[in-house]
């Protein structure tokens, strides 16, 4: 079965130029033309990609998309090639890491109250299981893999994205708040993720 794009503009010949382009390469395309809100509502219950493509190309609109749960964010105009392995690089990353038949490992990562189960990729904080998204997952399991060890965000962001990183400190910030959001006692003073000011972030080994 091929693998879905939902791809969601008020203008309706954006969504058709975009949706030819996925259909090229195979994908099987839904078409919508409002309620980017609804999609960010289906990420509550369903782990996908997001994608936001934007005419703004602001920093604090990209900081807004990505806040709002987007994984990535893509200014217009748009290079067809850079959309298409966009699609490519995130509906890997995804399927990657809901692979029920990826190789099983029995031993979690104990740091505190987190615990990160290698077999199922899934962070626990408490015994409760996070809601990550797929790039969450992989910032976390990157930095509690290596506790202690400082990452400048561009390593996080070549690592995470798999590609080279321009401008990458405002993107792996929000994400980085985004996971204390989810897994810190006190968001405003982390106890695990913490910035070493001008080199990048850790996981505080507690």
């Amino acid at each position: 079965m091929n693998e879905c794009v939902l791809v969601v503009d008020d203008d309706r010949e954006i969504v058709k130029a975009i949706a030819l382009l996925l259909e090229k390469e195979g994908y099987q395309v839904l078409k919508a033309y409002d309620g980017l809100s609804a999609v960010m509502k289906i990420r509550e219950r369903k782990n996908l990609p997001i994608i936001v493509l934007s005419a703004k190309s602001e920093e604090t609109d990209k900081i807004l998309g990505l806040s709002m749960g987007a994984d990535d964010y893509v200014a217009k105009p748009f290079s067809p090639q850079e959309l298409v392995a966009r699609v490519k690089s995130h509906l890997r990353r995804y399927t990657i890491l809901g692979d029920i038949h990826a190789e099983s490992m029995d031993d979690g990562i104990q740091n505190g109250r987190l615990c990160y189960r290698i077999s199922e990729r899934t962070l626990y904080a408490d015994g409760e299981p996070v809601k990550l998204t797929a790039t969450e997952t992989k910032i976390v399991e990157l930095l509690i893999r290596n506790p202690g060890r400082i990452f400048p965000a561009e390593e996080i962001y070549s690592r995470v994205w798999g590609e080279e990183a321009f401008s990458a400190e405002n993107t792996v910030m929000v994400h980085i708040r985004r996971i204390r959001e989810k897994i810190e006692l006190n968001p405003k003073k982390p106890e695990y993720l913490k910035v070493v000011w001008g080199i990048g972030y850790k996981m505080e080994k507690v």
